[in-house]
């Protein structure tokens, strides 16, 4: 579903600006589909983004630049996102109408959900599907995102400056379900039958929930737990800095698992994975209230924090339901020759993919 666009060749860069991290990908349109032609992971200084907004403009947009030329990536037409926690998003029905008497409604509609000024904000929406008779009938689901403009253009300056061009801004949540679209359809076998697919993308700062109903989006929201919680905890507890709290707790750090004895950075992360974990319960509680939905199906993981060791297991013990690690380069052929550095990161490219991929595919 296309967002905040403002512009065709065959060649589409996906650019993820995150907390810790910027991560860039190139995706090639070909015959045969999508191919990965190109990739790149860059730090980003401590504070330069802090909570999805951008603090240091010119340094982010020194380290876009530097990886871009070093990966030898040139972007004619960029996707880039914003943080899903900084957006507004709501579900609504409106009436069936043309295109453009729906982009007026949508407007008033938006209105009662914006604490801002009006004229400070970009308005858009997507229709997710048209209901059923059963359903009501006549209607559409709407998908509606508000976003200061401030915010926006800020992105948009920043990539400016890097020496790209933007072509559309898009929320890091709905790049994520893009990019595991495939993924979702292969673990469920078939959509056919209504299952019932949640999407866990865990970054640094915060976990999305993405609630999916025969691939229709139908809930979404973002709790402010995720992997920076973690290494805050191992640098409280073990008295040390960011960078070798985040070393440990990528190296050493364990979920433990029922009654088995973990290590001691099993017991300095369990607090936060079970408040994490919590969460997900009240917000799978919540989605199963307000739709009617008994059931979720199974749990598609993906974010660079969904890599902490033994946390799927943990999470299907917790909740009751079978979970997946979630593949970004499923139906996407790879053609890069040094790919090491791809597959040992790979959940943390799942924007960039979902982002390069709308270039491809639309």
């Amino acid at each position: 579903m296309g967002l905040f666009a403002f512009g065709t060749s065959n060649i589409a860069v996906g650019l993820d600006i995150g907390t810790s991290a910027v991560k860039v990908v190139q995706l090639k349109k070909t015959p045969n589909g999508p191919e990965l032609t190109g990739y790149a992971i860059a730090p980003l200084p401590p504070a330069a983004v802090e909570e999805g907004n951008i603090k240091d403009s010119q340094s982010v947009a020194a380290v876009i630049k530097d990886m871009m030329k070093t990966a030898k990536i040139k972007a004619d037409r960029t996707f880039a996102s914003i943080s899903g926690q900084n957006v507004i998003m709501r579900f609504t029905k409106l009436p069936i109408m043309t295109p453009e008497e729906l982009d007026q409604t949508v407007r008033i509609e938006a209105e009662q959900y914006v604490p801002y000024a009006i004229d400070e904000v970009s308005i858009t929406h997507a229709v997710l599907n048209e209901l059923t008779e059963e359903e009501g009938g006549g209607k559409y689901s709407i998908l509606l995102v508000v976003a200061q403009k401030e915010l926006v253009n800020s992105y948009m300056g920043v990539i400016k400056a890097a020496g790209l061009t933007t072509e559309v801004v898009d929320v890091d949540t709905i790049a994520a379900i893009n990019a595991l679209e495939n993924s979702v359809m292969q673990t469920a076998g078939s959509q056919e039958g209504g299952d019932v697919v949640a999407i866990i993308d865990s970054g640094a700062r915060t976990t999305n929930i993405s609630v999916l109903k025969s691939g229709i989006l139908m809930f979404t929201r973002n709790i402010p737990i995720a992997g920076n919680n973690i290494t805050q905890m191992i640098m409280n507890v073990m008295k040390q800095e960011f960078e070798q709290a985040e070393n440990i707790k990528v190296s050493e750090a364990e979920v433990n698992i029922g009654d088995s004895a973990g290590n001691e950075i099993s017991e300095v992360v369990k607090t936060t994975v079970e408040e994490l974990a919590s969460e997900i319960r009240r917000s799978f509680d919540y989605f199963k209230a307000q739709s009617r939905e008994p059931l979720i199906h199974r749990i598609v993981l993906s974010g660079g924090s969904s890599n902490l060791k033994s946390f799927s297991t943990y999470l299907s013990n917790e909740l009751g339901v079978d979970v997946y690690m979630g593949n970004p380069l499923e139906g996407i052929s790879v053609t890069v020759t040094d790919t090491d550095m791809l597959y040992n990161n790979l959940q943390q490219f799942t924007v960039a993919i979902g982002l390069a991929l709308k270039g491809v595919t639309e």
